[in-house]
């Protein structure tokens, strides 16, 4: 779900109404349904509203997320050679970073740590229950094949 604003002019006067909307599959379209009309809104409400998205995604996850995308002004251009660049132990990164949004979106990180003392472990048990039920997540299998073969793929905890 995300906010969408559309302009109208009526009596010459530009007005600028917001509504949340979530994209849905039919068949091979997706299509926008409208979950709820905002009205206007006026700077405070915009601001309440990216408060709310911050708190369902967690505090630091908008501004870590834009600077995935932000070019860097201070970096010259290097010449590639197509032809000899390879790809070698590639990670997933996509469905383990929404999987570990949600894990903290939800506070489990949280409630995991206080109920999961800490000992001499070198790994949490907080930490090893989010692996086991991240993994679930994207790739339903065994705890030994999370352990074995996808978690190594992955950028989980890396």
């Amino acid at each position: 779900m995300y906010l969408r604003h559309t302009t109208h002019k009526k009596n010459g006067k530009t007005q600028v109404y917001w509504r949340l909307v979530r994209s849905v599959r039919h068949g091979r379209k997706v299509v926008q349904e409208t979950v709820a009309q905002l009205g206007e809104l006026d700077a405070e409400g915009r601001a309440r509203a990216q408060a709310l998205a911050r708190s369902i995604t967690g505090d630091g996850a908008v501004s870590s997320q834009r600077q995935l995308f932000e070019a860097d002004d201070g970096a010259d251009a290097v010449p590639v050679k197509l032809g000899k660049v390879r790809l070698e132990r590639s990670r997933g990164f996509g469905a383990v970073w929404l999987g570990w949004l949600l894990w903290r979106s939800l506070k489990l990180d949280e409630c995991c740590r206080e109920l999961l003392a800490p000992g001499r472990e070198s790994v949490s048990w907080a930490e090893v229950v989010a692996i086991l039920v991240i993994g679930r997540l994207c790739e339903p299998s065994s705890e030994l094949h999370l352990a074995e073969q996808w978690y190594r793929t992955t950028a989980l905890f890396q």
